[in-house]
């Protein structure tokens, strides 16, 4: 189920992350596993998540790895080392959408908001347009935690794709 798209502003977003390279059919093995990752490495900073695990693709070519980052959003902008990527998301308008339910619906709830903007007529960057750059972010931010909520129908994942300043 996918709710009504909307466009929001939001400020800049300090984060950290995991940067990783993987064709898509690995992203349910390999991305997930990150996240208790960058968790563990938050509280050895001493720094907590602001905000639900996301998911940020950063490179999606037609053919070979896709390029994703995997991480939380933070207080405030931390030291990154060399497996820990930080940085920010840069304010701007998104166009957002929550999509309720497995995850395999996720790739149709991305599909379905790109259709929507082109209904709008408001064009959105890509990642290739600006490969491995936050300018042209799509987030997966998943909201819900299938630890607290083991019922896969109930997830609710926000889908947000930067629509620029």
């Amino acid at each position: 189920m996918l709710s009504t798209p909307e466009i929001v502003s939001r400020p800049d977003q300090p984060f950290a992350a995991i940067r990783i390279s993987l064709d898509r059919g690995e992203i349910p093995s390999k991305a997930p596993p990150l996240i208790g990752e960058v968790a563990g490495w938050l509280a050895a900073q001493g720094a907590a998540p602001v905000g639900a695990p996301f998911f940020s693709y950063l490179e999606m070519p037609e053919d070979g790895p896709m390029v994703i980052e995997v991480g939380f959003p933070t207080a405030t902008l931390l030291a990154g080392d060399s497996r820990v990527r930080t940085g920010t998301i840069p304010a701007g308008r998104f166009a957002t959408l929550i999509h309720t339910g497995p995850y395999d619906g996720l790739y149709e709830a991305n599909v379905a908001l790109g259709e929507w903007l082109g209904k709008q007529g408001i064009p959105h960057p890509m990642p290739e347009d600006a490969p491995g750059e936050y300018d042209a972010a799509l987030l997966e931010i998943y909201a819900t935690d299938p630890a607290d909520e083991p019922d896969p129908q109930k997830w609710e994942t926000e889908v947000a794709f930067r629509l620029g300043r």
